[in-house]
């Protein structure tokens, strides 16, 4: 089943309604549900096809599988895969029988999905695609979808490169589903509050979310999924980043910085003993597009700012590392039953309330629309002190009108009472309000405020479960 992606889906459709061929580029973390977005879209178009890479396998190899994908579609008994020994012939076999057929009356959709994978890792590819594109595609009522999960090639490679320079006409990075979007998938066949620490421990990523079994409780699935030896998840953490990153080795050894700090560039760099430079930051960049990773700026800072901050931020990963890495062995073994429940005892309600932070920063614009005010926002994140150690408030937008909000979130299992005020008053307290600007002041809890503190009328703003999770 597919949900959400509405957005996606509006974009991706407005290009193949236009007038004129479009180059469109795909790119996100693996598992993010990229060829299901681009399968829903092709769905019941009459001149789609797709074409995917095999990782690991040469160009000749890759060259022959396009071919052979292509003569399948083509239908054409004359032709062998192993007559093309180049992208340059197979492209034009492709133009000749496909793009320029005079049967069709509709934009021809080509899909090339996991380019990377296609190009074997070298940009000779995306160049040759660049001269057909020039030469015979443009003009021919064309939509070209390039789509991959290196977020390195297709930033680098493809994106960025001279060679398509101007010509892609949309850009999408596919991101985790929403909580919306999570409820729908989960059928709300279970309650909120456990269709939420779905969320906390695997994100919005549609492919975990689909391992969950509906008629088992969140407990059980947990063992299931990733505390038994034959788990699905046990060994999801290598294929994150040696299917996902080139030099993984250089991306592992960051996150083992970032699993429990929240670290600067210079930090990191200093950790890592290398220069603050240009390959640093472009590996931090892959993560925070592949939503690892998320770096914060006060909200008085400018974005180019030094005191901007890194933090993993994958949920599963930070679940992994907690809870998962240091009792491999046990797991592994497949003897002990009922492991989530013995390893996780007394420290879990702990760390969905860490969880639970992370997920409305993650989330923010989500919230900032359920109180009213999304399109106001110019920026937001946690805010920390330095002056002051135990100073932190969870989560704070500044807006363009002129009005900071200021959240405080509690993953508690009751009502908040009017003890929060003083709380929040001290750290306000501590905040440095620009001129002219207003404080607003936003509760985002389990179960919203307690009579008392509802009748206070001290916040701004409630969101509640029911409220986050419809």
């Amino acid at each position: 089943m597919f949900y959400g992606r509405d957005k996606e889906l509006k974009v991706l459709e407005e290009k193949y309604i236009s007038s004129k061929s479009e180059l469109c580029v795909i790119y996100g973390r693996r598992r993010i549900g990229k060829t299901s977005l681009v399968k829903k879209f092709i769905d019941g178009k009459p001149y789609a096809f797709t074409f995917e890479g095999i990782e690991g396998e040469r160009s000749d190899y890759q060259i022959r599988h396009f071919a052979e994908t292509l003569i399948n579609y083509t239908k054409d008994s004359f032709v062998q895969g192993d007559s093309f020994s180049k992208w340059d012939t197979a492209f034009l076999y492709l133009t000749e029988k496909v793009i320029r057929s005079k049967h069709r009356k509709k934009k021809v959709v080509l899909f090339f999905d996991e380019i990377q994978w296609m190009a074997a890792g070298r940009s000779r590819l995306v160049a040759i695609i660049k001269y057909f594109w020039d030469s015979y595609w443009k003009d021919q009522g064309v939509m070209l979808i390039l789509c991959g999960s290196i977020a390195s090639f297709m930033i680098n490679k493809v994106i960025s490169s001279k060679a398509l320079y101007g010509r892609i006409s949309a850009e999408i990075l596919l991101k985790g589903l929403g909580p919306h979007e999570v409820a729908k998938m989960l059928k709300n066949r279970r309650s909120k509050e456990e269709v939420l620490r779905y969320q906390l421990v695997f994100g919005g990523v549609p492919k975990y979310l689909e391992e969950i079994n509906l008629d088992r409780s969140f407990n059980q699935n947990m063992n299931t999924l990733c505390f038994s030896a034959d788990s699905a998840m046990l060994k999801e953490i290598e294929k994150i980043f040696y299917s996902q990153f080139r030099l993984p080795e250089n991306y592992i050894r960051i996150i083992n910085l970032l699993k429990d700090s929240l670290l600067s560039l210079n930090e990191i760099a200093l950790k890592l003993g290398k220069t603050s430079g240009g390959s640093l930051r472009e590996a931090l960049s892959h993560l925070e597009n592949a939503e690892i990773i998320s770096s914060f700026i006060p909200f008085d800072k400018g974005w180019s700012t030094k005191f901007r901050k890194y933090r993993l931020f994958d949920e599963y990963l930070i679940f992994y590392y907690k809870f998962m890495a240091p009792h491999i062995q046990i797991i592994s073994e497949g003897v002990q039953k009922k492991l989530f429940e013995m390893i996780t005892k007394d420290k879990f309600n702990v760390w969905l309330g860490f969880a639970f932070e992370r997920f409305c920063l993650k989330q923010a614009f989500y919230l900032a629309e359920k109180m009213g005010f999304s399109d106001q926002v110019i920026a937001y994140g946690p805010f920390f002190s330095k002056k002051v150690e135990s100073f932190q408030i969870d989560l704070i937008y500044k807006r363009i009108d002129n009005v900071i909000t200021v959240c405080e979130v509690k993953h508690h299992s009751k009502e908040i009472t009017p003890a929060v005020i003083l709380q929040m008053e001290r750290k306000i307290s501590l905040l440095n309000i620009p001129r002219g600007f207003t404080v607003e002041k936003a509760l985002i809890s389990l179960y919203g405020p307690d009579k008392a503190l509802h009748e206070s009328e001290y916040f701004n703003y409630h969101l509640a479960i029911d409220d986050i999770i419809p």
